[in-house]
Formats: C-alpha cells, structure tokens, sequence
C-alpha cells in the first residue's frame, strides 16, 4: 500500500520548533541564506543535499532514526535513492541482491512477509552468533 509521507520540509521545521530554534540559527548553522533555509522549509526549494542532512542533524542532535527518515524524505521528493545508502544499494553484491527483491516484489513474486521472515531469521542468527561468541 502507497503512502505519502509528511514533506521534507515539514520534518526540518517540527525538528527545528522541536529544539527551540529560529529559522536564522539554523541557517546559520548550515551556511544558508535565511530565505534559502525558509524556502526549504517551506517546500519552494528542493531538499538539502547530503552534506547538509548531516549538518542539520549534527546541529540538532537528531537520533540515527531520524536522520534516515530525513535522507528518505529528501530522496521521495528528489525522486533518487537515498544519498546515505546510495553506494550500498548501486555498487555492492548486497544492492544486487536487494535491487534484485524490490523487483520480484514489484512483480508480485514476492510478499511483504516473505521480507519480514528474512528479516526476522537475520536478526535471529545474529543473536545467536552474539551468543556463541560469549
């Protein structure tokens, strides 16, 4: 099922309120304009790039969680994979594999369940190796 996350722009200006910050700090902070930082925020200009994910996120301590759902938002909007697994996805055996299953899924060959139990039993085995290694 198709969802439609909130915008980019919405999640800097909640993580910004959130903090207690003024449009104008931030900027600062990530060497913008103010005009710039308040267009981004408000949906008139695209996405920062990478490097300024990672300094948003820096300035305002968000957590690893947070900081992918701002990666994933940007990439929604730009239309792209998202910049922080980017070389993971397009240049190893793994983005083979992984490529490889969105397409079986797209194909209705594959179920969101079947991702789920792969997960599941991955995670499994590495408690279990986490154990053995004790």
């Amino acid at each position: 099922m198709k969802r439609k996350p909130m915008s980019f722009g919405d999640f800097i200006k909640h993580k910004r309120l959130e903090r207690e910050k003024i449009q104008g700090e931030v900027a600062k902070a990530l060497d913008l304009s103010i005009s710039y930082y308040s267009e981004v925020e408000r949906g008139v200009k695209l996405p920062f790039t990478a490097d300024k994910i990672e300094m948003f996120a820096k300035y305002l301590r968000l957590t690893k969680e947070e900081k992918a759902q701002m990666y994933d938002l940007a990439s929604c909007e730009n239309n792209e994979i998202p910049a922080d697994i980017a070389n993971t996805f397009l240049y190893t055996d793994f983005g083979d594999v992984m490529r490889f299953a969105f397409r079986e899924f797209q194909a209705g060959n594959l179920e969101e369940d079947d991702v789920k139990q792969l997960i599941r039993k991955a995670q499994e085995n590495k408690r279990n190796k986490g154990d053995a290694d004790k």
